[in-house]
């Protein structure tokens, strides 16, 4: 089956901007709220997320596993986290509108089962936001060419925009938006810059697919 790129998919400079736009005025549950064990730097940084989307949504509770991660950011004063594992998600007491769950299904040996955990806190309004590395970004691209992989060592498997739609609707997912977009990151040099400039024209080359998705 052929994807038409530009026809089925938007293009967005950043992940944090596009998430934040989903999350503004809306009850949030984020999985992966620390984003352990960069904690502390993405919070100097103004990266975190989770801070991110706490400024602008109705209401936001964090779950995650990394307990000390979670202390500090309770000591920061950031109290809407707690220790919770989504392999549990039925016994959480929270109806969300908005969930994200952010560069984790890439983690995931059974990612069916993944989903299968998630639609368990959805209603059919719920819109679940997720972002994961995109298997044809450009970086990944001239590796190949120079006969070379770069892979994170926890990563079990990698999406095109193609495949993360397929697995979505075999678990009876509608996609509603899919974007390509990059990470955010404190600093952007000129290489990137010029990066993001191609990937503007030929969005199927950029760094992150970020999915919109609701139960069938």
């Amino acid at each position: 089956m052929k994807f038409k790129i530009k026809q089925l998919s938007q293009y967005q400079s950043t992940r944090d901007e596009a998430i934040v736009a989903l999350c503004r005025d809306k009850k949030v549950l984020h999985i992966g709220a620390t984003d352990a064990p960069y904690t502390k730097p993405k919070l100097d940084a103004d990266l975190l997320l989770h801070a991110k989307i706490d400024k602008v949504a109705e209401d936001v509770l964090g779950i995650d596993i990394d307990q000390e991660a979670i202390d500090f950011l309770k000591e920061q004063g950031m109290d809407n986290i707690i220790a919770f594992d989504m392999n549990k998600l039925e016994a959480l007491d929270y109806t969300p509108d908005v969930i994200i769950f952010g560069e984790t299904i890439e983690h995931l040996m059974n990612q069916e089962l993944a989903i299968t955990n998630l639609k368990q806190i959805m209603s059919q309004d719920t819109k679940l936001v997720v972002s994961t590395p995109n298997a044809l970004w450009l970086n990944k691209v001239i590796d190949t060419l120079l006969q070379t992989e770069h892979q994170h060592p926890d990563h079990k498997v990698v999406f095109s925009l193609a495949t993360l739609k397929n697995l979505f609707e075999a678990n009876d997912m509608v996609v509603k938006e899919m974007y390509y977009t990059f990470l955010n990151r404190k600093r952007t040099g000129i290489t990137k810059k010029l990066k993001k400039a191609f990937c503007k024209m030929f969005p199927g080359f950029s760094e992150t697919l970020l999915f919109v998705v609701r139960k069938s």
